[in-house]
């Protein structure tokens, strides 16, 4: 598989009517440019070490398609507040809400959009091309099916959801909650551990 590529833009070159603006960051390993706000709106509770960050900022992750020179988007996430840390054998974006969630729209290999992931925050693994989504998590499909959680971790390898926390899957036939679960992105097959099921009848 070809590594992912990854960009960060500020929210009006993605989403041109958006008031949001911010700097045009390009990552290719380290980022090469960066804005900085008031120290008090960062969030608690960051890893310690060197770090660059930036306020407003899209970025969308890329996969190349082997054989071609075209990519596709697997990623765009947008967050109020990032922060790069440069980890020994990774590098990690870590993205916080402020007035905002961390929005998270996931890509099918078609282009197709699979799901939009909400959260406090966000950690994405570059190395890894994985995110851990944490704190008030909702996952929502175009088919009506939403997912509920504290803890929700993605893949690029397997294109799978997982989490070992409560979680609460909504679908137009029925509602599913329990601990632990292992879910296709698009949350069209699923598997939770122990676990309540409630039909949903036509009235």
């Amino acid at each position: 598989m070809s590594p992912a590529q990854i960009c960060s833009l500020p929210l009006s070159k993605v989403f041109p009517a958006s008031p949001f603006v911010g700097a045009i960051i390009l990552l290719v390993w380290v980022p090469v440019s960066c804005t900085y706000q008031d120290s008090s709106k960062i969030p608690a509770q960051l890893p310690p070490g060197p770090s660059q960050e930036s306020w407003n900022v899209t970025t969308v992750i890329s996969q190349a398609d082997s054989g071609t020179d075209t990519s596709r988007t697997r990623l765009i996430i947008d967050a109020d507040y990032v922060e790069w840390v440069e980890e020994e054998d990774n590098f990690l974006q870590l993205l916080r809400g402020i007035e905002n969630k961390v929005q998270v729209e996931i890509y099918d290999s078609s282009g197709a959009l699979s799901a939009m992931v909400e959260a406090q925050r966000v950690s994405y693994y570059e190395s890894e091309t994985r995110f851990v989504a944490e704190g008030e998590v909702v996952v929502q499909t175009s088919d009506d099916r939403m997912l509920l959680s504290e803890w929700i971790e993605w893949k690029e390898v397997d294109r799978l959801l997982r989490t070992d926390r409560f979680v609460q899957i909504t679908t137009p036939d029925e509602v599913v909650s329990g601990t632990g679960l292992e879910a296709s992105e698009d949350l069209s097959s699923y598997e939770i551990g122990e676990f309540r099921a409630e039909v949903v009848l036509d009235s």
